[in-house]
């Protein structure tokens, strides 16, 4: 009796991981689409954000506002995406989530940046534009926020700007047309960083910064 239900137990935990493991490869499928769009231009964008969010399988946390940044820029440039996406908007099971999509249909990418958190999330939001356009005036506000890297007194202004650097090297490293773009800005220090650093080094030296302005008091 004790074997079969020990058995019974890997069986259950081996279902369950597998179930796990193909959701994880779904959703990484899916942010892997929305990352690579404005080179690959992927036709299957509406319908696979839709599984997506039938699946339920997306980290509230996280997804409101990638998905008002990417969407809210494509709208704005593809009016056939848009009207496909308005198309299928009842496909979509949750109510909350039709609520939200119906929003961004009718708002415009410069509204969602004047609401948008004076956070490093920001930052996020504008990497995820940029996937969905190209468009370089999403870079262009990336290094603009950079600057705050060299902050020493406001915490939160460094932490935005850390951020922000941190983004730009890394988007370097997923295409050549970043690279291409920031190579081209000879003048601006946070390039010249982006270009010259990997993303893992610009953490740490975060974190040093961290802990050298608290051991100075400056920050708590």
């Amino acid at each position: 009796m004790k074997k079969t239900l020990c058995l019974f137990s890997l069986l259950f935990f081996l279902l369950l991981a597998g179930n796990v493991s193909a959701q994880n490869e779904k959703a990484d499928k899916f942010w892997k689409t929305l990352q690579t769009y404005y080179f690959l231009h992927d036709k299957s964008l509406v319908n696979q954000t839709i599984d997506y969010l039938n699946a339920g399988v997306y980290d509230a946390n996280v997804f409101e506002l990638r998905f008002r940044a990417f969407y809210c820029a494509l709208f704005g440039v593809d009016g056939k995406i848009k009207a496909d996406f308005q198309s299928k908007l009842k496909k979509i099971k949750s109510a909350e989530l039709q609520d939200m999509f119906e929003t961004i249909t009718n708002s415009n990418i410069d509204d969602i940046y004047t609401n948008a958190p004076e956070t490093p999330d920001a930052n996020e939001m504008l990497c995820y534009s940029y996937y969905a356009t190209g468009d370089s005036r999403y870079i262009d506000r990336l290094l603009e926020k950079a600057k705050g890297n060299d902050e020493r007194k406001d915490l939160d202004k460094y932490m935005i700007g850390a951020n922000a650097l941190w983004w730009l090297a890394t988007l370097r490293d997923e295409n050549i047309l970043v690279k291409q773009y920031l190579e081209a800005k000879t003048a601006d220090k946070a390039a010249e960083i982006a270009l010259t650093s990997r993303a893992y080094d610009l953490k740490n030296i975060q974190l040093d910064v961290l802990a050298d302005q608290k051991k100075k008091g400056i920050w708590k």
